[in-house]
């Protein structure tokens, strides 16, 4: 494609590794570094991550005879530029040279990935079927958290205490926990959550059982 490229260190022809591919295999400098592009490209061009696994019959021989050096690939793995992995061969630190070619391709690689988790090959309807069901699912997911009760751990009696003290409304503690323990702590049909709101229940019922001074008069009378 046109306009590819790879990614190369301007001090590249200086590198020691360079030099000593160049001594074991009596080529010139600036050759080594073409065989090196070459190399690199091809990578570039056929993997995604400098890994040759999905590449069928690649070998050292067939990349050395690729860029016409023999022994050009042993080299580069004495240099630590190349090495195998149970028999695939791999290239260490290929971000340092892959391209516009390798990232389009791993981009396109984690769009499939991402496009078959969402949906079933050849199947359409199904497809359809699970899109309008996550928006369904989601929302029972969030009533059920969001009406999802604590358990109710039931007060001790100096909780109680401590809270009616606080408000100093008169109410015996002990009364209290015996009424509610006595009916396992359920309030009508329902299960109590708060029972600082009992609490406060039973201060209104008896402010309203208290007969105002008129009404005690009137009744005295």
């Amino acid at each position: 494609m046109a306009g590819d490229w790879i990614k190369c260190e301007i001090s590249l022809r200086e590198k020691l590794e360079v030099w000593q591919i160049a001594s074991s295999l009596d080529l010139d400098i600036d050759a080594v570094v073409g065989k090196l592009l070459h190399i690199w490209g091809w990578f570039d061009q056929h993997t995604t991550d400098g890994n040759a696994h999905c590449v069928t019959n690649v070998t050292l021989l067939r990349l050395d005879n690729s860029i016409n050096a023999k022994g050009f690939c042993q080299e580069m793995m004495k240099c630590g530029w190349m090495f195998l992995d149970d028999g695939v061969i791999k290239i260490p630190d290929f971000d340092k040279h892959n391209g516009q070619s390798a990232k389009k391709r791993a981009q396109n690689a984690r769009r499939v990935a991402k496009h078959r988790g969402l949906t079933n090959c050849n199947a359409p309807s199904v497809t359809n079927v699970t899109l309008k069901a996550l928006p369904e699912k989601r929302r029972e997911e969030y009533i059920k958290k969001k009406t999802k009760q604590k358990r109710f751990v039931p007060p001790t009696l100096e909780e109680v205490t401590t809270y009616c003290l606080g408000r100093d409304n008169g109410i015996s503690p002990a009364a209290f926990i015996d009424h509610y323990a006595t009916n396992n702590w359920m309030r009508g049909r329902n299960k109590i959550s708060n029972w600082k709101a009992c609490v406060r229940t039973w201060e209104n019922n008896k402010s309203q059982s208290i007969p105002s001074p008129a009404t005690a008069s009137s009744v005295l009378l």
